[in-house]
């Protein structure tokens, strides 16, 4: 379910940026490109999660002793969440920063530059 709020949320972003004309700005797409890749890193970790099934690891430094330790991806993934929303926060800056939204043209204002 958390995932379909992040798409949600990416998807918005776009879509403002199109209706605050920033779609191709560079830094916009860079942003964007970014982003994909972070969330599709965060699938993966949670993928690897749910398919271990376990929050510990074991590495056999000595042979035949075996260590158990925390599984890395739990402490990672929260950096990479973290660093996502980060990138979603830079592209809503850009899109207010750099971005305009059109007027709609209302009848008064088409009337009046008629007899300008």
């Amino acid at each position: 379910m958390r995932k379909q709020k992040k798409d949600n949320t990416f998807d918005d972003l776009l879509e403002l940026a199109k209706e605050y004309h920033v779609e191709n700005n560079a830094l916009f797409l860079a942003a964007a490109r970014q982003y994909q890749t972070q969330a599709r890193v965060i699938e993966l970790m949670r993928a690897q999660l749910e398919e271990d099934g376990s929050a510990v690891s074991t590495k056999e430094y000595v042979k035949g002793r075996e260590n158990v330790y925390a599984n890395p991806m739990i402490k990672e993934l929260p950096k990479h969440a973290d660093s996502a929303s980060r990138t979603l926060s830079t592209m809503l800056e850009i899109i207010k920063k750099l971005g305009y939204k059109q007027e709609k043209e209302t009848a008064l204002g088409l009337f009046d530059k008629e007899f300008e």
